[in-house]
């Protein structure tokens, strides 16, 4: 009686199947590695997202695309070099606010722009207390881009949805 062996390529499936199942990678992995390529070709610094409300969880999720009226408000945290920067996201109807507070407060040009298909840019001060706002949004994915005073290097988040 012969045995047969599987071939490479039928055993490099079955590692693939146990380790999809055993240990998948994070859903937001390849969303968070398009992010960190597409702000390198921006010669721009990322900022790393530190915290953010167990709510966002849905609004960054499918169903944001199926629930485009949520409402709600929602917060995140972000960390950059010699900063920090918190946003908190206020949704109506189809109605968006974004405030914003860096802290130490120092004089930075943001601009809040729109990642869809009709693609959208706004821009904020911050003001001497350290914060800035968006009083009227747009909605889908958007990114905040933080440009110092002194003309260094801006610093962008990850796309965010609205």
């Amino acid at each position: 009686m012969s045995e047969q062996t599987p071939s490479d390529d039928a055993l490099l499936d079955q590692i693939e199947a146990l380790y999809e199942q055993i240990d998948p990678p994070p859903a937001d992995l390849a969303e968070g590695v398009l992010a960190r390529l597409e702000a390198e070709t921006l010669d721009a610094e990322l900022l790393t997202l530190v915290e953010f409300d167990k709510e966002l969880a849905g609004v960054r999720s499918v169903s944001m695309l199926r629930a485009p009226d949520e409402v709600g408000t929602w917060s995140l945290e972000y960390l950059g070099p010699g900063f920090r920067v918190q946003v908190r996201i206020s949704r109506g109807q189809r109605q968006a606010r974004l405030d914003g507070w860096v802290t130490p407060a120092q004089p930075l040009t943001v601009h809040l722009t729109s990642t869809g298909r009709r693609s959208t840019a706004e821009e904020a001060q911050v003001a001497d207390s350290g914060r800035f706002e968006f009083p009227a949004t747009p909605t889908g994915a958007c990114r905040l881009t933080f440009h110092p005073a002194d003309g260094s290097r801006p610093l962008v988040t990850p796309p965010f949805w609205i």
